[in-house]
Formats: C-alpha cells, structure tokens, sequence
C-alpha cells in the first residue's frame, strides 16, 4: 500500500515540480561510479543511493514499512534541494539495485514516479566475479564470522598456513584471490551471501516476486538467496514485465561508457535530457557524502563495495579479464548461462541502447587499448568482444 511520502513524492511529480531519473542495475556493474557521474551534471540537484536497501540496523519491518523508509529518504532529499532552489524543477538521481526492488506492485509504483530510467549493466562474469571477490575479501568481517570457524573450513579444504601461525583463513582467501578459483569457497561463499540477504532486509525478499525454488528445502533456499544478491534475477523480471514497455528508458554498458566516456556522457545526457558537462568525465567533485549513506555504510563488507567508487576522480579503462567458468561455483556457473548472460544479452541488443552500431564504430571501440601493456578491449574481454559482435546479427 502507497505512503504518505510516496504521495507527497507524486504530487511533485504530477504537477512538474520534480523529476526523478532513476539507475537500475545488477550488482558491481559501476552504478554508484555512474551516479557519480550525472551527479556532475548542472541540472541534477541531487543524488540518492540505494533508498530502498535496509541494513543490520533495523528491527523487523514488513515490506509496506520498507518502501516508507525508501520514500521518507526521497522526500528528505527533495527538500532539502527545494530549500537550495526555491524555484526551479528539481532533478534527482535515485540509484536501485535491482534485488532490493519487489517484482510487483513495489516495482510498479516506484517506476510510475520515474521520468527516465537507465538500466546499467556489465558482462555477468565480471560483475558476479567482483562480486565474489568482494565478499571473499570481507567474509572474515561478517557478524557470524569467527576466526576458528573460518580457520576449520580452511583445515577442511586442506589448506594449512605453513608458516606455523595457524591462519590458515588467510592463506586460504590470499589463495582464492590470486587463482580466482571461488570453488575453494562454495559452502561458505553460499552461507555468507545467503545470511546477507536475510539479515539485510528481514522482509520477505520475494516481495510479490514468484519464488524460483522450495521454501522448505534450506539448502535450495539458501542458494536462492545467494543467487538473487547477483541482481540478475529480478533485472531480467524488470525488464520484461515493466521497463521494456517504459516510453522513456535507455540501456548502458559500463565497459563502453569507460572506453568512450566523452561520447557516452553526451549520448546519456541528450537522452535523459540534462545539461552535459566536461566534469562529468573528468575531474569531477565527489559527492561521497551523499552516495555512502550512514544508513548504507554501517558494515565493512559495504565499505568494501564503496571504497573505490567514492575514491577516484575519473574513468579507469576496463582492464579486467573474465574468468573460465569452471571457476565459479557450480551454482553460479548454471546461474551465469542460464539467467545473467541471457539477461545481459537481452538487454545489450535492446534498441535503446547506447552501443556502437557499425563494423567500423565496433571495431574502433574493440581496438581502444585499456591496459599500460597496450593490450586492447578485444584482447582483454572476449565476452564483450563477442556480445558486441553479436549485437549487429
């Protein structure tokens, strides 16, 4: 059921006194170093990250009490820039991951407040291996963690520290993070990203959403649960039952707004209809205040995720190589073919999507060198290298 805020958020909306352009994506596909970017722009008076994402925090709250605190959060910040402006339109620039959004009414209502939405998205094996990595890199941090259970899980795998230190938790995360082999992990990785979910949010994450396995079955339940934190589930639900029969929505790789950033920012400007700037590619001011919410950053695995977003002041060219499939987890690799890449692909064809268009564009993008060794694009990701070729079929 519709809130105060949500009404209050409306009437703004309907009368033209506020325009919301929201960022939907997948998780670490750059969304928040790509709301960092508009934010740049002289026509966004404000940025908003993750309204809807509840965190350890919080008591119990039903689903209805998780969208007021999202839309309370909007309100907030369409205040405070009237009180800056008293007499233009404001713009904001709202940031959703796709998990936190409910497949249903949630969805519905949020988008029928939204001018222009823009899906960003990342080759699937880059963005679940970073996100993997990530969670390697913080799991000894996580509220269940203790370092015995941890040290027994590695003495489990055989792994033993040598050195006569007893951490052989540490030897084994140096060792999944050189290899990239999150194989080693797979119980634990699914535990972790499993109890994530649930303690975020203590809501029913399916929210209206059909549920893709047996609530009675733990395990099945659990690997849903770590499944669904990727984003590609509900990001495909997204697309094809709301978004795709949006009037006003543009498409976006991160792969290409770094390769070409110049390019890309003008193209996305012109289409969500906000002044460009050379800021927005370069130099620009951080606006990390409001992109780490107090309410977002209260455990390391999230400063983890924002770390590098809020640190640097322009784009970096996408170095980073997809790792064989064999390397994921068995449920991630069938996760991968079977939802993120189809999703991925679906959506790097769509129309309104901001991609080269000829032989002669594609190849000048595939041919940009993106490392200090001058290796180029089509050496360092034959996935995207692939999909780009496909998308002229």
């Amino acid at each position: 059921m519709a809130n105060c805020y949500y009404e209050m958020i409306n009437s703004k909306v309907e009368s033209g006194d506020l325009n919301i352009i929201c960022i939907i994506s997948p998780a670490r596909v750059g969304s928040t170093f790509f709301m960092n970017v508009l934010a740049q722009s002289p026509s966004v008076d404000d940025v908003i990250n993750q309204p809807f994402h509840l965190t350890y925090s919080y008591p119990y709250l039903p689903p209805d009490n998780r969208e007021e605190i999202a839309y309370q959060r909007i309100w907030q910040r369409y205040q405070q820039a009237r009180k800056l402006h008293s007499e233009k339109k404001i713009t904001l620039v709202i940031k959703c991951m796709a998990r936190n959004l409910g497949i249903g009414q949630q969805a519905l209502r949020l988008l029928q407040l939204i001018d222009k939405i823009v899906i960003l998205i990342r080759n699937p094996f880059l963005s679940i291996d970073s996100l993997l990595k990530m969670q390697v890199i913080s799991i000894e941090n996580m509220p269940e963690a203790t370092q015995h259970d941890l040290d027994n899980y590695a003495l489990q795998k055989n792994i033993v520290d040598k050195t006569g230190n007893g951490n052989h938790w540490q030897v084994l995360r140096d060792l999944i993070l050189e290899t990239r082999n999150y194989r080693l992990i797979t119980d634990l990785l699914i535990e972790t990203l499993a109890f994530i979910e649930l303690n975020q949010y203590e809501v029913n994450i399916m929210n209206d959403y059909q549920c893709y396995c047996n609530r009675d079955n733990q395990d099945s339940f659990k690997n849903f649960l770590a499944l669904s934190w990727t984003g590609w589930h509900n990001m495909a639900a997204l697309y094809k039952q709301y978004i795709s029969k949006a009037a006003s929505y543009l498409v976006l790789d991160s792969t290409i707004l770094r390769c070409m950033p110049e390019k890309v920012c003008r193209e996305v400007s012109h289409t969500l209809a906000i002044k460009y700037t050379p800021h927005m590619v370069k130099n620009w001011k951080i606006v990390k205040n409001n992109i780490i919410d107090n309410s977002v950053m209260k455990t390391s695995w999230m400063k983890c995720c924002y770390e590098k977003a809020t640190s640097i002041s322009e784009f970096i060219p996408p170095k980073e190589s997809p790792i064989s499939i064999n390397l994921f987890p068995y449920i991630y690799q069938h996760h991968i073919l079977n939802t993120a890449y189809p999703s991925y692909l679906d959506l790097f064809k769509d129309n309104y999507a901001i991609r080269p268009h000829s032989h002669e564009e594609i190849q000048e993008l595939l041919n940009i060198p993106v490392t200090k060794e001058q290796r180029t694009l089509k050496q360092v990701d034959h996935i995207f290298t692939e999909t780009l070729l496909s998308s002229l079929c």
